[in-house]
């Protein structure tokens, strides 16, 4: 009988996971958020306010640890060699998480392998922009033009990114000419831009934004939202434009590492919403076009799984590869 009682026991035992018989509470630590981006940038910024009041709701310290290089490959490599306790979290947007994977022959992580999704932070709406002076007053006007001589030039913050392989997808589907300048981020294509050396690009909102309220830029058209954007309320929708079928947002999320206990990744889920939908952060990130759209993580790893579909089917139509 107690060889039977003993067997039952350990059996017991080995069902429950490590998070039942942990009797540490969590978090037990401060938590580290992982930004695959240099200190300063847009990532960075927007996740230090963030990170603040997710401490708040952890009543614990959360720390912000750039680990920019690789193609987000160093900070997801680094989260994957940490403990699987939820402790550590990765900051990714839509690049890491739905395009890299088409751009590149050789990646050491797999989003939805390697990391476990716990929420979509943002929607963020791009717009497309031109100088102040050019002659273009609409998105059809660029169109015209840019199916006519030589075609026109157009900037982005980089080979692979979704400014660059959205417009690809603009001159395929209009059969427009249309000659790509990638640049080592936004602010010196912008400059560029300005100059009247570039014809036109598109932006995330946030960064065109302050530009084209000063009168330096104009903007032609948003893309991805479904209604006009409230701190652009003049400029029409791509839908409006005609061109719904390209009318995609960007995004960004945050990851932990796959195989942390469902309690945990709940745990944070709800910490991680409650923090973003806090009035500090609202008050901060709508007037720049950023739209808070949570999701839960099983929703958010299926979303993650279309957007990969859809940015990798649009990668390899217009034969984009980044080495």
């Amino acid at each position: 009988m107690s060889t039977r009682r003993q067997w039952l026991g350990a059996a017991a035992s080995a069902a429950l996971t490590p998070w039942a018989l942990a009797q540490t509470p969590y978090p037990a630590r401060p938590l580290s958020w992982v930004v695959p981006y240099p200190a300063g940038g847009f990532g960075d910024a927007m996740s230090r306010l963030l990170v603040q009041k997710l401490g708040e709701r952890m009543q614990q310290a959360v720390v912000v640890e750039n680990k920019p290089g690789g193609a987000a490959q160093l900070a997801a490599q680094y989260v994957k060699q940490q403990p699987a306790d939820g402790h550590t979290l990765l900051y990714a947007d839509i690049g890491p998480l739905a395009m890299y994977p088409a751009l590149y022959a050789k990646l050491s992580f797999s989003p939805l392998k390697d990391f476990a999704p716990l929420t979509r932070l943002f929607k963020s709406p791009l717009v497309v922009v031109v100088p102040a002076g050019s002659p273009f007053q609409s998105l059809a006007d660029l169109l015209r033009a840019a199916a006519a001589g030589d075609g026109l030039n157009y900037g982005s913050y980089g080979q692979g990114s979704q400014p660059h392989v959205w417009t690809e997808q603009l001159r395929i589907k209009t059969r427009s000419r249309m000659t790509h300048v990638p640049y080592q981020g936004a602010a010196p294509a912008l400059q560029d831009l300005m100059a009247g050396r570039l014809d036109f690009m598109c932006d995330v909102v946030a960064s065109s934004l302050p530009l084209v309220r000063e009168g330096k830029l104009r903007a032609l058209v948003s893309v991805g939202s479904e209604q006009r954007l409230q701190v652009l309320p003049q400029v029409p929708t791509l839908t409006e434009a005609g061109h719904a079928d390209l009318d995609t947002p960007g995004w960004n999320g945050v990851m932990v590492r796959a195989g942390t206990p469902a309690p945990v990744v709940e745990v944070l889920h709800k910490a991680v919403v409650a923090a973003l939908e806090s009035p500090e952060v609202l008050g901060r990130y709508r007037p720049l076009g950023l739209e808070p759209a949570p999701l839960a993580p099983a929703a958010f790893g299926e979303f993650i799984q279309s957007e990969s579909q859809r940015w990798g089917l649009a990668i390899r139509q217009a034969g984009i590869k980044v080495e």
